[in-house]
């Protein structure tokens, strides 16, 4: 009989739990970083022993871990995000510039063919790349520097892209999610975007662009559901 395995983020830290096909009973790990709250908890596809963890806290900030043993041991990695060139600025909650300020990691996303390729996404709303298993981190400025950018405005969690969904049979195409400004999708791994919002909801709904050109109905990919941090 096969195992079941299932990642848990929540405020008060990270939990591995672990049952058979039945899911009758749990095994529970944990908590690994207790106190601090967990905004994602992603395995690679890869290599299901490597795990990737997002920790913040108002007193400490964003601390990446990573661990190559399933849980057992962690270690903190690259938590260096820059955003590339001049940040410029987006729309604030009273509809004022505000400057693009990095604040914590919402989500990870390993690759689904290299167990040292991860994405992630971040607020303010921004897309980053590692290719040495989170080590350093690099962003993929064309979601940031879009046309529609500087009219993002945050929704009630903050301008986050809080989703990452990752095309399986076309390696260079993945799908990402942002709130408020809605969903996009590129054919170059980030490098350009098509807005793909038509259909979500009036003109004026917080997941739309304001005044972005939308394209045809995407072809239907594999979903995840979005990632909402555990409250409890």
């Amino acid at each position: 009989m096969s195992s079941v395995r299932l990642l848990v983020g929540t405020r008060k830290g990270a939990f591995v739990l672990t049952s058979d096909e039945g899911r009758k009973t749990w095994e529970v790990a944990g908590p690994h970083f207790a106190g601090w709250e967990i905004y994602h908890l992603k395995a690679s596809p890869v290599n299901p022993d490597r795990l990737y963890a997002s920790q913040s806290s108002g007193w400490f900030g964003q601390v990446l871990q990573r661990s190559d043993d399933a849980g057992k041991t962690w270690d903190a990695v690259g938590n260096e995000f820059e955003y590339e060139g001049t940040a410029g600025t987006h729309k604030w909650y009273d509809g004022s510039p505000h400057p693009w300020v990095f604040a914590r990691v919402w989500d990870l996303e390993p690759s689904l063919t290299d167990p040292d390729l991860v994405y992630a996404g971040v607020e303010d709303a921004a897309l980053f790349r590692s290719a040495d298993g989170g080590k350093s981190w690099a962003e993929l400025p064309g979601v940031r520097t879009h046309a529609t950018g500087p009219s993002w405005q945050p929704g009630a969690g903050g301008l986050c892209l809080h989703t990452i969904v990752l095309d399986p049979s076309r390696p260079a195409r993945l799908c990402i999610a942002i709130s408020a400004a809605g969903v996009v999708r590129s054919h170059d791994s980030g490098q350009t975007l098509q807005p793909l919002n038509r259909g979500l909801g009036a003109a004026g709904s917080p997941c739309r662009v304001p005044g972005a050109r939308h394209s045809s109905p995407p072809r239907r990919i594999p979903r995840t559901p979005p990632h909402v941090p555990a409250r409890d």
